[in-house]
C-alpha cells in the first residue's frame, strides 16, 4: 500500500497537473481513471477539476476485484473494453491514469500470453487517444513497488518522494530550457557526448524535428499530435542518423532495455559503436538478456536511434525516467521509427544513461559536467 500524503500535497500535485500541464479550461470534461492504491489522488484531482470550471468524471479499479477476476472469469473476457468505457474516453477532453495494479510480483508471475491477454486493447487506446485528441497523462504512484525499487537498486521512498516533488515543478523553466535545446538538436550537424570516465561519442545530427515533453501540453504540441505525457516530465529529445556515430560510451548510471516481453535495468557499462551501429558491448546487469534477444532476433545491427537531455530538477532515482533528471544524457539505440527516425528492426530499444557528461554540438557547449548551459 502507498503511504498515506497530505490533502495539500495532493491539491497542489492537482492543481499543477490540471492547470500548468493539460491547461484545462471551463467547461472541459476530465477523465480520471484509478486505482484504489490512488484513489485519494483521484478525489483530488476530481475537487481541483470542479474548482477550475471543469466536469471530471472517476473511473474506479479494485485491487482486489481485479485479481479474481483473473481467476474467476474466462479468459476470453481479459482485456476487454466496453462500448460505454470507449465511449466516454471519446468524448473527453482530458484524460488521466493513475496507473495499476500495484502488485508487481502477483503481475510477474502470470503467463506471457495471459499478460498479452490483459493489455490487448492497449493499441486501440492509444489510438482513440490519438484520432480524438485525448490530452493524456498517466502518473506510475500506484505502480512502485519494493519488488522494482530492488531491481532498479533504488530506494522505494526515495522513489515514491521523486515522483510526487517532481511532478510538482513549475514547468515554465524546463519549456524554457527544453525550447532552447531543442534549436541546437534540429539545427545542428554534430553532437559530440563526453566524459572523465573515457566517453567520446560522435553523433550525426539529421535536421529532424525535436520532442520536448517540458511538462506543458500546449496547443502546439496537440496540434502536431503529441497529445500524451508520462508525468513526471522533463527531456528534450531528437532521433539522429542511424548510420552515423562512432566512439565509446561509458555509462555510468542505470539504463533499460525494453524488448516485446518485458523491460529490463541495464546496469552501467561500455558500449563501442562504428557507422552508428554497436559494436561490442559490456554492462554490470543486463547485458545477457540483451544478447539472449540479439540472438533471438539473428543478430541484427542494433543502431543509433535518439539522443536526449533531461530538464527535470527533481528527479535523480526515478526507474524509467532518468533519462529526465536534470542535465542527464541519455543515447537510445534500436528501434525509433516510432520517435520519428527510420529504424524498424530490430524490435527492441535500450537507453544507455549518463549523468555528470558533457554534450557539445558543433563545438557550442548544451550540458558540462552533467549541468545545462545557458547557451
Amino acid at each position: 500500500m502507498l503511504p498515506s500524503y497530505p490533502e495539500a500535497t495532493r491539491r497542489a500535485f492537482a492543481h499543477n497537473l490540471l492547470g500548468n500541464t493539460l491547461r484545462i479550461a471551463r467547461g472541459e470534461s476530465v477523465l480520471i481513471e484509478t486505482w484504489d492504491a490512488t484513489l485519494p489522488w483521484a478525489v483530488s484531482l476530481d475537487l481541483e477539476a470542479r474548482v477550475l470550471g471543469a466536469r471530471p468524471l472517476i473511473s474506479y479499479k479494485d485491487e482486489a476485484a481485479y485479481w479474481r477476476s483473473l481467476s474467476g472469469a474466462p479468459t476470453a473476457q481479459l482485456g476487454r473494453i466496453g462500448n460505454h468505457e470507449w465511449a466516454a474516453l471519446k468524448a473527453s477532453d482530458a484524460y488521466i491514469d493513475l496507473y495499476g495494479p500495484s502488485d508487481a510480483r502477483r503481475e510477474e508471475a502470470l503467463p506471457p500470453a495471459f499478460v498479452r491477454r490483459t493489455q490487448s486493447n492497449n493499441h486501440e487506446l492509444m489510438r482513440v487517444i490519438q484520432k480524438y485528441g485525448v490530452r493524456t497523462v498517466r502518473w506510475d504512484l500506484g505502480r512502485t513497488s519494493e519488488l522494482w525499487a530492488q531491481r532498479y537498486h533504488v530506494d522505494l521512498k526515495t522513489w515514491r518522494r521523486e515522483l510526487v516533488e517532481a511532478a510538482l515543478v513549475d514547468p515554465r523553466d524546463m519549456q524554457r530550457d527544453g525550447s532552447r535545446i531543442a534549436k541546437h538538436l534540429q539545427r545542428g550537424r554534430e553532437a559530440v557526448v563526453t566524459h572523465p570516465n573515457g566517453t567520446r561519442l560522435t553523433l550525426r545530427l539529421a535536421h529532424r524535428r525535436p520532442k520536448v515533453d517540458d511538462g506543458v501540453m500546449d496547443d502546439e504540441d496537440v496540434k502536431a499530435g503529441n497529445v500524451m505525457m508520462v508525468m513526471p516530465a522533463g527531456v528534450a529529445s531528437v532521433t539522429v542518423d542511424e548510420l552515423r556515430g562512432e566512439g565509446t560510451l561509458v555509462t555510468n548510471a542505470t539504463g533499460v532495455l525494453f524488448t516485446h516481453e518485458q523491460e529490463t535495468p541495464l546496469g552501467p557499462g561500455r558500449w563501442t559503436f562504428r557507422d552508428g551501429a554497436l559494436e561490442r558491448f559490456d554492462c554490470s546487469g543486463g547485458g545477457a538478456r540483451l544478447r539472449s534477444e540479439l540472438d533471438r532476433l539473428g543478430r541484427p545491427s542494433v543502431r543509433a536511434g535518439q539522443l536526449s537531455v533531461g530538464l527535470n530538477p527533481r528527479i535523480s532515482t526515478i526507474p524509467l525516467l532518468f533519462d529526465q533528471a536534470r542535465g542527464t544524457l541519455t543515447f537510445e539505440i534500436g528501434r525509433n521509427s516510432h520517435l520519428g527516425g527510420r529504424s524498424r528492426t530490430p524490435h527492441l530499444q535500450a537507453y544507455l544513461d549518463l549523468v555528470g557528461g558533457n554534450l557539445e554540438i558543433d563545438g557550442q557547449p548544451i550540458v558540462e559536467r552533467g549541468h545545462l548551459t545557458s547557451a
